[in-house]
Protein backbone atom coordinates (compact mmCIF):
# COMPACT_ATOMS: atom_id res chain seq x y z
CA UNK A 1 0.00 0.00 0.00
CA UNK A 2 1.19 3.46 -1.12
CA UNK A 3 1.21 6.70 1.20
CA UNK A 4 -0.97 8.04 -1.02
CA UNK A 5 -3.25 4.95 -0.86
CA UNK A 6 -2.93 5.35 3.35
CA UNK A 7 -4.14 8.37 3.65
CA UNK A 8 -7.35 7.97 1.24
CA UNK A 9 -7.85 4.65 3.84
CA UNK A 10 -7.78 7.43 6.59
CA UNK A 11 -9.75 10.12 4.75
CA UNK A 12 -12.58 7.40 3.56
CA UNK A 13 -13.13 5.53 6.75
CA UNK A 14 -11.90 7.79 9.53
CA UNK A 15 -14.97 7.25 11.05
CA UNK A 16 -14.50 3.61 11.63
CA UNK A 17 -11.19 3.93 12.91
CA UNK A 18 -11.86 6.33 15.51
CA UNK A 19 -14.80 4.32 16.41
CA UNK A 20 -12.84 1.21 16.84
CA UNK A 21 -9.77 2.97 18.47
CA UNK A 22 -12.07 4.79 21.33
CA UNK A 23 -13.76 1.34 21.61
CA UNK A 24 -10.82 -0.22 22.62
CA UNK A 25 -9.45 2.55 24.96
CA UNK A 26 -12.74 2.72 26.63
CA UNK A 27 -12.92 -1.28 27.04
CA UNK A 28 -9.43 -1.01 28.54
CA UNK A 29 -10.15 1.93 30.77
CA UNK A 30 -13.15 -0.39 31.57
CA UNK A 31 -11.24 -3.57 32.76
CA UNK A 32 -8.55 -1.63 34.22
CA UNK A 33 -11.50 0.18 36.56
CA UNK A 34 -12.42 -3.31 37.70
CA UNK A 35 -9.00 -5.24 38.30
CA UNK A 36 -8.05 -5.46 41.82
CA UNK A 37 -5.05 -3.16 42.78
CA UNK A 38 -1.79 -4.54 43.87
CA UNK A 39 0.75 -3.31 45.85
CA UNK A 40 3.94 -4.94 46.24
CA UNK A 41 6.94 -4.44 48.77
CA UNK A 42 10.86 -5.90 47.97
CA UNK A 43 13.29 -6.95 49.88
CA UNK A 44 17.19 -7.52 48.83
CA UNK A 45 19.92 -10.38 50.57
CA UNK A 46 23.61 -10.45 50.52
CA UNK A 47 24.36 -13.69 50.17
CA UNK A 48 28.18 -14.42 51.32
CA UNK A 49 30.52 -17.11 52.54
CA UNK A 50 32.58 -17.46 55.47
CA UNK A 51 36.33 -18.12 54.92
CA UNK A 52 39.58 -16.30 55.93
CA UNK A 53 39.71 -12.79 53.61
CA UNK A 54 42.98 -12.42 54.14
CA UNK A 55 43.73 -15.96 51.62
CA UNK A 56 42.67 -14.00 48.41
CA UNK A 57 42.39 -17.17 46.26
CA UNK A 58 39.98 -18.48 49.39
CA UNK A 59 37.85 -14.86 48.64
CA UNK A 60 37.82 -15.41 45.15
CA UNK A 61 36.30 -19.28 45.42
CA UNK A 62 33.69 -18.08 47.82
CA UNK A 63 32.73 -15.13 46.02
CA UNK A 64 31.98 -17.62 43.26
CA UNK A 65 30.18 -20.20 45.39
CA UNK A 66 28.57 -17.18 46.80
CA UNK A 67 27.19 -16.16 43.09
CA UNK A 68 26.26 -20.14 42.25
CA UNK A 69 24.26 -20.26 45.01
CA UNK A 70 22.30 -17.19 44.40
CA UNK A 71 20.48 -18.54 41.70
CA UNK A 72 19.10 -21.62 44.08
CA UNK A 73 18.18 -19.25 46.48
CA UNK A 74 16.05 -17.75 44.14
CA UNK A 75 14.51 -20.80 43.42
CA UNK A 76 13.90 -21.53 47.35
CA UNK A 77 12.45 -18.09 47.86
CA UNK A 78 9.55 -18.53 45.14
CA UNK A 79 8.77 -22.70 46.48
CA UNK A 80 6.02 -23.95 48.88
CA UNK A 81 8.51 -24.51 51.96
CA UNK A 82 9.29 -21.03 52.62
CA UNK A 83 5.69 -19.84 51.34
CA UNK A 84 4.74 -22.80 54.33
CA UNK A 85 6.30 -21.33 57.31
CA UNK A 86 5.62 -17.64 56.17
CA UNK A 87 1.72 -18.91 56.62
CA UNK A 88 2.55 -20.25 60.10
CA UNK A 89 4.81 -18.01 61.61
CA UNK A 90 2.20 -14.73 60.52
CA UNK A 91 -1.25 -16.39 60.95
CA UNK A 92 -2.34 -15.09 57.47
CA UNK A 93 -5.91 -17.23 56.26
CA UNK A 94 -4.28 -17.46 52.79
CA UNK A 95 -3.71 -20.99 50.98
CA UNK A 96 0.12 -21.84 51.03
CA UNK A 97 -0.12 -22.18 46.79
CA UNK A 98 -1.74 -18.50 46.67
CA UNK A 99 1.01 -17.09 48.63
CA UNK A 100 3.81 -18.86 47.06
CA UNK A 101 2.32 -17.22 43.96
CA UNK A 102 2.86 -14.06 45.08
CA UNK A 103 6.20 -14.35 45.90
CA UNK A 104 9.04 -13.45 43.20
CA UNK A 105 12.62 -13.52 42.98
CA UNK A 106 15.28 -12.40 41.14
CA UNK A 107 19.71 -13.09 41.54
CA UNK A 108 20.78 -10.00 40.27
CA UNK A 109 23.13 -10.86 37.71
CA UNK A 110 27.12 -10.77 38.43
CA UNK A 111 26.49 -10.27 42.13
CA UNK A 112 25.64 -12.03 44.63
CA UNK A 113 22.16 -9.85 45.54
CA UNK A 114 18.95 -11.79 45.89
CA UNK A 115 15.56 -9.60 45.70
CA UNK A 116 12.72 -10.71 46.91
CA UNK A 117 9.20 -8.98 45.77
CA UNK A 118 5.62 -10.29 47.57
CA UNK A 119 2.54 -8.34 46.35
CA UNK A 120 -0.88 -8.60 48.01
CA UNK A 121 -4.23 -6.20 47.64
CA UNK A 122 -3.20 -4.76 50.86
CA UNK A 123 0.28 -2.44 50.87
CA UNK A 124 0.54 -3.01 54.83
CA UNK A 125 -0.34 -6.57 54.43
CA UNK A 126 2.73 -7.24 51.50
CA UNK A 127 5.50 -5.59 53.82
CA UNK A 128 4.07 -7.85 56.79
CA UNK A 129 5.03 -10.82 54.65
CA UNK A 130 8.35 -9.14 53.40
CA UNK A 131 8.77 -8.57 57.00
CA UNK A 132 8.30 -12.57 57.94
CA UNK A 133 10.56 -13.53 54.63
CA UNK A 134 13.68 -11.55 56.47
CA UNK A 135 13.17 -13.34 59.42
CA UNK A 136 12.84 -16.81 58.18
CA UNK A 137 14.56 -17.03 54.94
CA UNK A 138 18.39 -16.28 56.20
CA UNK A 139 17.44 -19.30 59.45
CA UNK A 140 16.32 -21.68 56.27
CA UNK A 141 19.13 -21.69 54.60
CA UNK A 142 21.23 -21.97 57.69
CA UNK A 143 19.45 -25.21 58.60
CA UNK A 144 19.32 -26.27 55.41
CA UNK A 145 23.18 -25.60 54.63
CA UNK A 146 23.88 -27.46 58.13
CA UNK A 147 21.61 -30.82 57.26
CA UNK A 148 23.21 -30.60 54.02
CA UNK A 149 26.99 -31.23 55.53
CA UNK A 150 26.35 -31.61 59.17
CA UNK A 151 29.09 -28.72 59.65
CA UNK A 152 27.79 -25.18 60.49
CA UNK A 153 27.00 -23.18 57.45
CA UNK A 154 29.44 -21.62 55.51
CA UNK A 155 26.70 -19.57 54.05
CA UNK A 156 25.61 -16.38 55.44
CA UNK A 157 22.47 -14.59 53.92
CA UNK A 158 21.62 -11.20 55.50
CA UNK A 159 19.54 -8.34 55.02
CA UNK A 160 20.83 -5.28 53.06
CA UNK A 161 17.39 -3.40 51.76
CA UNK A 162 14.40 -4.22 54.68
CA UNK A 163 10.69 -4.25 53.02
CA UNK A 164 9.40 -1.20 51.62
CA UNK A 165 6.13 0.00 51.93
CA UNK A 166 4.33 2.14 49.36
CA UNK A 167 1.23 3.10 48.99
CA UNK A 168 0.74 3.35 44.90
CA UNK A 169 -0.29 0.13 43.33
CA UNK A 170 2.22 -1.47 41.43
CA UNK A 171 -0.53 -2.70 39.35
CA UNK A 172 -2.94 -2.13 37.85
CA UNK A 173 -1.46 0.81 35.24
CA UNK A 174 -3.67 3.03 33.64
CA UNK A 175 -2.00 4.88 31.35
CA UNK A 176 -0.33 2.18 30.34
CA UNK A 177 -3.19 -0.07 29.46
CA UNK A 178 -4.87 2.75 28.24
CA UNK A 179 -2.36 3.68 26.33
CA UNK A 180 -1.99 -0.11 24.79
CA UNK A 181 -5.51 -0.52 24.40
CA UNK A 182 -5.80 2.80 21.97
CA UNK A 183 -2.80 1.51 20.25
CA UNK A 184 -4.21 -1.91 19.63
CA UNK A 185 -7.64 -0.26 18.58
CA UNK A 186 -5.84 2.03 16.40
CA UNK A 187 -4.41 -1.36 14.22
CA UNK A 188 -7.74 -3.34 14.46
CA UNK A 189 -9.09 -0.25 12.77
CA UNK A 190 -6.88 -0.19 10.13
CA UNK A 191 -7.02 -3.55 9.74
CA UNK A 192 -11.25 -3.22 10.13
CA UNK A 193 -10.83 -0.01 7.78
CA UNK A 194 -8.42 -1.73 5.10
CA UNK A 195 -10.78 -5.22 4.89
CA UNK A 196 -13.96 -2.99 4.47
CA UNK A 197 -12.24 -1.03 1.37
CA UNK A 198 -11.74 -4.11 -0.02
CA UNK A 199 -15.11 -5.68 0.45
CA UNK A 200 -16.73 -2.30 -0.69
CA UNK A 201 -17.55 -2.57 -4.45
CA UNK A 202 -19.80 0.67 -4.34
CA UNK A 203 -18.77 3.37 -6.97
CA UNK A 204 -16.84 6.60 -5.94
CA UNK A 205 -14.81 7.65 -9.13
CA UNK A 206 -15.59 8.36 -12.69
CA UNK A 207 -12.66 5.35 -13.73
CA UNK A 208 -15.07 3.04 -12.16
CA UNK A 209 -18.13 4.08 -13.54
CA UNK A 210 -16.74 4.38 -16.60
CA UNK A 211 -14.95 0.91 -16.68
CA UNK A 212 -18.47 -0.79 -15.47
CA UNK A 213 -19.88 1.33 -18.54
CA UNK A 214 -17.60 -0.29 -20.70
CA UNK A 215 -15.37 2.54 -21.75
CA UNK A 216 -18.20 5.48 -22.16
CA UNK A 217 -17.49 8.38 -20.95
CA UNK A 218 -19.03 9.60 -17.35
CA UNK A 219 -20.51 13.40 -18.34
CA UNK A 220 -20.32 14.96 -15.41
CA UNK A 221 -19.42 14.80 -11.15
CA UNK A 222 -22.12 16.48 -9.19
CA UNK A 223 -21.24 17.29 -6.00
CA UNK A 224 -23.09 16.59 -2.67
CA UNK A 225 -25.37 19.51 -1.53
CA UNK A 226 -27.13 19.09 2.00
CA UNK A 227 -29.96 21.82 0.76
CA UNK A 228 -30.45 19.03 -2.02
CA UNK A 229 -33.23 17.30 0.08
CA UNK A 230 -35.03 20.83 0.56
CA UNK A 231 -34.34 22.74 -2.63
CA UNK A 232 -33.82 19.85 -5.53
CA UNK A 233 -33.86 22.24 -7.95
CA UNK A 234 -32.36 25.56 -7.35
CA UNK A 235 -33.21 27.44 -10.23
CA UNK A 236 -32.07 30.91 -11.51
CA UNK A 237 -31.28 32.31 -8.05
CA UNK A 238 -28.45 30.01 -7.58
CA UNK A 239 -26.89 29.89 -10.65
CA UNK A 240 -23.59 30.90 -9.56
CA UNK A 241 -23.58 28.06 -6.97
CA UNK A 242 -21.36 25.20 -7.20
CA UNK A 243 -23.96 22.57 -8.25
CA UNK A 244 -25.38 24.29 -11.04
CA UNK A 245 -21.65 25.15 -12.44
CA UNK A 246 -21.71 21.47 -12.21
CA UNK A 247 -24.82 20.93 -14.42
CA UNK A 248 -23.14 23.76 -16.51
CA UNK A 249 -20.31 21.24 -17.40
CA UNK A 250 -23.13 18.78 -17.55
CA UNK A 251 -24.37 20.37 -20.34
CA UNK A 252 -21.28 21.03 -22.30
CA UNK A 253 -20.47 17.40 -22.10
CA UNK A 254 -23.80 16.32 -23.27
CA UNK A 255 -23.29 18.48 -26.18
CA UNK A 256 -20.22 16.68 -27.48
CA UNK A 257 -22.81 13.54 -27.50
CA UNK A 258 -24.38 14.85 -30.75
CA UNK A 259 -20.47 15.60 -32.84
CA UNK A 260 -21.08 12.38 -34.36
CA UNK A 261 -24.58 11.49 -34.56
CA UNK A 262 -27.84 13.29 -33.61
CA UNK A 263 -28.91 12.94 -29.71
CA UNK A 264 -32.00 14.04 -29.15
CA UNK A 265 -34.23 11.88 -27.18
CA UNK A 266 -32.04 10.79 -24.42
CA UNK A 267 -33.49 8.82 -21.52
CA UNK A 268 -31.96 8.64 -17.63
CA UNK A 269 -31.92 5.86 -15.71
CA UNK A 270 -30.85 4.42 -12.67
CA UNK A 271 -30.16 1.38 -10.80
CA UNK A 272 -31.91 2.32 -7.42
CA UNK A 273 -33.94 5.07 -6.30
CA UNK A 274 -33.10 8.14 -4.49
CA UNK A 275 -30.09 7.60 -7.16
CA UNK A 276 -30.70 11.35 -8.55
CA UNK A 277 -31.94 10.81 -12.01
CA UNK A 278 -34.89 13.16 -11.30
CA UNK A 279 -32.72 16.09 -10.33
CA UNK A 280 -30.43 15.35 -12.98
CA UNK A 281 -33.04 15.31 -15.59
CA UNK A 282 -34.69 18.63 -14.04
CA UNK A 283 -31.20 20.77 -13.38
CA UNK A 284 -29.75 19.90 -16.86
CA UNK A 285 -32.81 20.86 -18.64
CA UNK A 286 -32.59 24.03 -16.82
CA UNK A 287 -28.63 24.23 -17.44
CA UNK A 288 -30.23 23.87 -21.78
CA UNK A 289 -32.59 26.68 -20.99
CA UNK A 290 -30.16 29.17 -20.22
CA UNK A 291 -28.34 28.98 -23.76
CA UNK A 292 -32.07 29.03 -25.58
CA UNK A 293 -32.13 25.67 -26.40
CA UNK A 294 -35.52 24.30 -26.73
CA UNK A 295 -35.71 21.46 -24.04
CA UNK A 296 -38.70 19.18 -22.98
CA UNK A 297 -39.02 16.79 -19.89
CA UNK A 298 -41.37 14.20 -20.26
CA UNK A 299 -41.66 12.53 -17.03
CA UNK A 300 -41.93 8.79 -17.66
CA UNK A 301 -41.40 7.37 -14.12
CA UNK A 302 -45.25 6.63 -14.03
CA UNK A 303 -44.80 4.90 -10.00
CA UNK A 304 -42.62 7.53 -8.44
CA UNK A 305 -43.05 10.83 -10.27
CA UNK A 306 -41.23 13.63 -9.38
CA UNK A 307 -40.26 16.13 -11.76
CA UNK A 308 -43.69 18.00 -11.27
CA UNK A 309 -42.95 18.02 -7.51
CA UNK A 310 -39.41 19.28 -7.74
CA UNK A 311 -39.86 21.82 -10.66
CA UNK A 312 -43.48 23.33 -8.77
CA UNK A 313 -45.52 22.40 -11.31
CA UNK A 314 -49.25 20.76 -10.49
CA UNK A 315 -49.36 17.17 -11.48
CA UNK A 316 -52.99 17.19 -13.08
CA UNK A 317 -53.38 15.63 -16.68
CA UNK A 318 -50.20 14.88 -18.36
CA UNK A 319 -48.26 11.83 -20.16
CA UNK A 320 -51.08 8.87 -19.40
CA UNK A 321 -53.85 11.34 -20.47
CA UNK A 322 -52.07 11.65 -23.74
CA UNK A 323 -51.18 8.14 -24.37
CA UNK A 324 -54.89 6.98 -23.21
CA UNK A 325 -56.73 10.34 -25.62
CA UNK A 326 -57.97 11.73 -22.68
CA UNK A 327 -56.02 14.50 -23.19
CA UNK A 328 -54.38 17.03 -25.97
CA UNK A 329 -50.06 17.50 -25.96
CA UNK A 330 -50.59 20.91 -26.19
CA UNK A 331 -53.08 21.27 -23.36
CA UNK A 332 -51.33 19.11 -20.86
CA UNK A 333 -47.86 20.82 -21.68
CA UNK A 334 -46.47 23.11 -19.17
CA UNK A 335 -43.57 25.72 -18.98
CA UNK A 336 -41.52 25.94 -16.80
CA UNK A 337 -39.19 29.68 -16.07
CA UNK A 338 -39.04 30.81 -19.38
CA UNK A 339 -40.16 29.59 -23.24
CA UNK A 340 -37.00 27.29 -23.11
CA UNK A 341 -38.20 24.42 -21.00
CA UNK A 342 -41.20 22.66 -21.30
CA UNK A 343 -42.50 19.60 -18.79
CA UNK A 344 -45.16 16.76 -19.44
CA UNK A 345 -45.43 15.41 -16.38
CA UNK A 346 -46.93 12.05 -15.52
CA UNK A 347 -50.00 12.59 -15.03
CA UNK A 348 -52.60 10.10 -13.13
CA UNK A 349 -51.04 6.86 -11.85
CA UNK A 350 -51.86 4.21 -14.51
CA UNK A 351 -52.55 0.31 -13.22
CA UNK A 352 -49.74 -0.77 -15.90
CA UNK A 353 -46.97 1.58 -16.48
CA UNK A 354 -44.77 -0.49 -18.63
CA UNK A 355 -48.01 -0.96 -21.03
CA UNK A 356 -48.25 2.16 -21.57
CA UNK A 357 -44.69 3.11 -22.26
CA UNK A 358 -43.80 0.32 -24.64
CA UNK A 359 -46.85 1.16 -26.53
CA UNK A 360 -47.22 2.63 -29.77
CA UNK A 361 -48.73 5.76 -28.63
CA UNK A 362 -45.46 6.08 -26.94
CA UNK A 363 -43.27 5.77 -29.27
CA UNK A 364 -45.54 8.54 -31.97
CA UNK A 365 -45.34 11.07 -28.68
CA UNK A 366 -42.04 10.66 -28.57
CA UNK A 367 -41.18 11.75 -32.55
CA UNK A 368 -43.51 14.73 -32.46
CA UNK A 369 -41.32 15.41 -29.52
CA UNK A 370 -38.15 15.07 -31.34
CA UNK A 371 -39.58 16.96 -34.06
CA UNK A 372 -40.46 20.36 -32.11
CA UNK A 373 -37.61 20.18 -29.81
CA UNK A 374 -33.92 20.21 -30.04
CA UNK A 375 -33.39 18.34 -26.96
CA UNK A 376 -35.93 15.79 -25.48
CA UNK A 377 -35.13 14.44 -21.75
CA UNK A 378 -36.83 11.12 -20.59
CA UNK A 379 -37.08 10.41 -16.63
CA UNK A 380 -37.33 7.19 -16.33
CA UNK A 381 -37.76 4.90 -13.39
CA UNK A 382 -34.85 2.69 -12.02
CA UNK A 383 -33.96 0.13 -14.42
CA UNK A 384 -32.62 -2.84 -12.02
CA UNK A 385 -36.11 -3.52 -10.30
CA UNK A 386 -38.59 -2.44 -13.44
CA UNK A 387 -38.67 -3.04 -17.38
CA UNK A 388 -40.28 0.26 -18.42
CA UNK A 389 -36.84 1.89 -19.16
CA UNK A 390 -35.89 -0.64 -21.58
CA UNK A 391 -39.66 -0.90 -23.12
CA UNK A 392 -38.95 3.16 -24.12
CA UNK A 393 -35.53 2.62 -25.14
CA UNK A 394 -35.90 1.35 -28.19
CA UNK A 395 -37.68 4.50 -29.45
CA UNK A 396 -34.62 7.01 -27.89
CA UNK A 397 -31.14 7.56 -29.41
CA UNK A 398 -29.69 6.32 -26.29
CA UNK A 399 -29.45 6.53 -22.53
CA UNK A 400 -27.66 8.02 -19.66
CA UNK A 401 -27.31 6.05 -16.22
CA UNK A 402 -26.98 8.16 -13.07
CA UNK A 403 -25.24 6.61 -10.10
CA UNK A 404 -24.91 7.55 -6.89
CA UNK A 405 -21.52 7.89 -5.18
CA UNK A 406 -20.95 5.49 -2.48
CA UNK A 407 -24.08 3.82 -3.00
CA UNK A 408 -24.25 2.13 -6.45
CA UNK A 409 -22.36 -1.38 -7.01
CA UNK A 410 -20.59 -1.72 -9.69
CA UNK A 411 -22.93 -5.04 -10.27
CA UNK A 412 -25.75 -3.27 -10.16
CA UNK A 413 -24.06 -0.81 -12.71
CA UNK A 414 -22.95 -3.69 -14.48
CA UNK A 415 -26.53 -4.85 -14.63
CA UNK A 416 -28.57 -1.98 -16.03
CA UNK A 417 -25.99 -1.32 -18.74
CA UNK A 418 -26.17 -4.75 -19.73
CA UNK A 419 -30.32 -4.75 -19.51
CA UNK A 420 -30.43 -1.68 -22.04
CA UNK A 421 -27.74 -3.43 -23.99
CA UNK A 422 -29.91 -6.56 -24.50
CA UNK A 423 -32.86 -4.39 -25.08
CA UNK A 424 -31.52 -2.46 -27.51
CA UNK A 425 -30.72 0.78 -26.09
CA UNK A 426 -27.50 2.81 -26.15
CA UNK A 427 -26.33 3.24 -23.60
CA UNK A 428 -24.25 6.45 -23.83
CA UNK A 429 -22.50 7.95 -20.85
CA UNK A 430 -22.90 8.11 -16.77
CA UNK A 431 -23.43 10.74 -14.10
CA UNK A 432 -21.93 10.26 -11.11
CA UNK A 433 -24.02 11.74 -8.53
CA UNK A 434 -23.68 13.28 -5.19
CA UNK A 435 -19.77 13.35 -4.79
CA UNK A 436 -19.00 14.26 -1.59
CA UNK A 437 -16.86 17.80 -1.36
CA UNK A 438 -13.71 15.16 -0.11
CA UNK A 439 -13.57 13.95 -3.19
CA UNK A 440 -14.19 16.66 -5.30
CA UNK A 441 -11.58 20.02 -6.41
CA UNK A 442 -10.09 21.77 -9.13
CA UNK A 443 -7.32 19.08 -9.36
CA UNK A 444 -9.45 16.41 -10.38
CA UNK A 445 -12.54 18.42 -12.50
CA UNK A 446 -10.17 19.83 -14.38
CA UNK A 447 -12.00 23.24 -14.96
CA UNK A 448 -14.33 23.46 -12.05
CA UNK A 449 -14.88 23.83 -8.61
CA UNK A 450 -11.16 25.36 -8.68
CA UNK A 451 -12.25 27.78 -10.96
CA UNK A 452 -14.87 28.54 -9.74
CA UNK A 453 -13.64 29.37 -6.38
CA UNK A 454 -11.16 31.88 -8.14
CA UNK A 455 -13.31 33.12 -9.79
CA UNK A 456 -15.89 33.91 -7.04
CA UNK A 457 -12.88 35.41 -5.17
CA UNK A 458 -12.14 37.52 -7.82
CA UNK A 459 -16.28 38.87 -8.01
CA UNK A 460 -15.72 39.31 -3.98
CA UNK A 461 -12.81 41.84 -4.72
CA UNK A 462 -13.98 43.69 -7.40
CA UNK A 463 -17.69 44.44 -5.51
CA UNK A 464 -15.42 45.40 -2.56
CA UNK A 465 -13.60 47.82 -4.59
CA UNK A 466 -16.57 48.92 -6.76
CA UNK A 467 -17.92 49.73 -2.99
CA UNK A 468 -15.08 51.80 -1.66
CA UNK A 469 -14.98 54.29 -5.12
CA UNK A 470 -17.94 56.93 -5.50
CA UNK A 471 -20.96 55.30 -6.95
CA UNK A 472 -19.89 52.14 -5.60
CA UNK A 473 -23.47 50.38 -5.75
CA UNK A 474 -24.15 51.56 -9.24
CA UNK A 475 -20.28 50.15 -10.75
CA UNK A 476 -20.84 46.71 -8.90
CA UNK A 477 -23.79 45.77 -10.34
CA UNK A 478 -22.12 47.28 -13.75
CA UNK A 479 -19.26 44.83 -12.73
CA UNK A 480 -22.13 41.64 -11.87
CA UNK A 481 -23.82 42.10 -15.16
CA UNK A 482 -20.56 41.81 -17.66
CA UNK A 483 -19.83 38.97 -15.74
CA UNK A 484 -22.55 37.11 -15.91
CA UNK A 485 -22.50 37.77 -19.36
CA UNK A 486 -18.77 36.14 -19.49
CA UNK A 487 -19.86 33.06 -17.77
CA UNK A 488 -22.72 32.56 -19.84
CA UNK A 489 -20.53 32.66 -22.84
CA UNK A 490 -17.88 30.68 -21.75
CA UNK A 491 -19.96 27.85 -21.12
CA UNK A 492 -22.08 27.75 -24.16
Amino acid sequence: MTLRSFLGLIKDRWKLIVVVTLLAGAVSAGVTARTTRMYSSSLTFFVSAQVDSSNVVQAYQANLLSQQKVQSYANLLTGPMLASAVVQATGISMPTAELQSRISAQAVPQTVLLRATVTSESPRRAREIASAIAKIFPDQINELEHTATGKASTAVVQVVAPPSYSDAPVSPQPIRNVGTGLVLGLLAGLALAAAARSLDTTLKTADQVSQMLGGKPVLGLIPYDPATRSNPVPGDESLAGPRMEAFRKLRVSFGFLEVDTPRKVVMFTSALPNDGKSTTVCNLAIALGTVGTRTVIVECDMRRPQVGRYLGLPNGAGLTDVLLDRARLEDVMQTWGDDSVDVLTSGMLPPNPGDLLGSRKMEQLIERLRERYEVVLLDMPPALALADAAAVGRYCDGAIIVTRHGRTRAAQLRRVCDSLTSAGTPVLAGVLNMVRSRDTGGGRYGYGYGYYEAERAQRKDARLGAQARPGGAEAEAETQTAQAGGLAGSTT
